[in-house]
């Protein structure tokens, strides 16, 4: 949910399709320190995302790999376990990398649960999206 709510969030801003994202320098990935290659997004995280003007239909997922840590700029984990493993994988890059939520408490993870725990998260999410987005902004502008 996280990738294609950032996407949205800076399609937003920008007023651009997300085709057009990298004009900006923007490239969003989403991959998992546990995630099963190429599952499909909940029915669940499809219609809560639906409802918010985002067709997270064709994801899929995939395990986060080496490379992928290498050319990010920025790698933001969902829990402090997961930050832990990506620590360990690649500890030259733990600068690059931080918690989605700022008070170090990790977001709940909604597999299993119903609607409404889907929900809860994707407004979590959405919180964390939006302060980060606006650091980033923040930042580029002052370049």
């Amino acid at each position: 949910m996280a990738e294609a709510m950032f996407r949205h969030l800076a399609c937003q801003h920008w007023g651009c399709t997300e085709d057009e994202l990298r004009k900006h320098n923007v490239d969003v990935l989403s991959a998992g320190v546990a995630a099963a290659d190429s599952a499909p997004a909940s029915r669940e995280a499809i219609q809560i995302l639906k409802h918010k003007g985002i067709d997270l239909s064709q994801h899929l997922s995939q395990q986060v790999t080496e490379d992928m840590l290498a050319k990010s700029d920025m790698v933001l984990a969902m829990t402090p376990g997961h930050l832990s493993v990506l620590h360990n994988a690649r500890p030259d890059l733990a600068s690059r990398m931080r918690l989605l939520r700022e008070d170090g408490f990790g977001v709940s993870d909604p597999i299993g649960g119903g609607t409404e725990d889907y929900q809860q998260c994707a407004s979590e999410i959405s919180d964390c999206l939006r302060s980060i987005f606006d650091e980033l902004i923040r930042k580029d502008a002052e370049v």
